[in-house]
């Protein structure tokens, strides 16, 4: 039977990349514990859809690895995955272009990768704006929202949503 959902290659990150540069495309890494209730819904019913399978394939080498065994150990620390499941779209060169924290369904999960193609609103390039002090008050709320969505989970301590209000009532004082 042929593959329908996403296509994970057995591969290391090293290869991943080889075959990202070859094939014109991203690394999408998905970064997952053995534990991780949504870690799991994304691999049982998410990935496995026809249109995941479209939506993936065509635009990305993809991989997953298990963070607490194996290469996942050395791959955690090096990109800095606190909280799972941790999503990484990856350029061929390494380096990080989008994060992503947390499970979805399949249509909204598209549409939070879509904001990693968005090459004047994902992670790297607000980020990279940011520390050049290029960003407008419009785009500094949108950095904040890309971080946020890095983040999420990353910090669940009492009163996170309480934390995230006051932020952002800082953010829009600035603007």
């Amino acid at each position: 039977m042929a593959q329908e959902g996403v296509n994970f290659r057995d591969i290391t990150f090293e290869e991943a990349l080889k075959q990202a540069k070859s094939e014109n495309k991203l690394v999408f890494m998905d970064c997952y514990t053995s534990w991780c209730g949504p870690c799991k819904n994304m691999a049982d019913k998410v990935f496995p859809q026809k249109a995941a399978g479209d939506y993936f394939n065509p635009r990305f080498v993809c991989v997953k690895y298990d963070m607490e065994k194996g290469a996942g150990v050395e791959l955690a620390k090096k990109f800095e995955v606190h909280a799972y499941p941790t999503f990484l779209m990856i350029r061929p060169d390494g380096s990080v272009q989008h994060r992503l924290v947390g499970g979805d369904g399949l249509e909204a999960f598209i549409a939070r990768v879509e904001q990693g193609f968005d090459e004047q609103n994902n992670l790297s390039a607000l980020h990279s704006r940011y520390e050049k002090g290029g960003l407008s008050k419009s785009e500094l709320f949108r950095y904040w929202e890309a971080l946020e969505e890095a983040r999420k989970g990353v910090c669940r301590t009492a009163g996170p949503v309480d934390r995230r209000r006051k932020n952002a009532s800082r953010l829009l004082e600035l603007l």
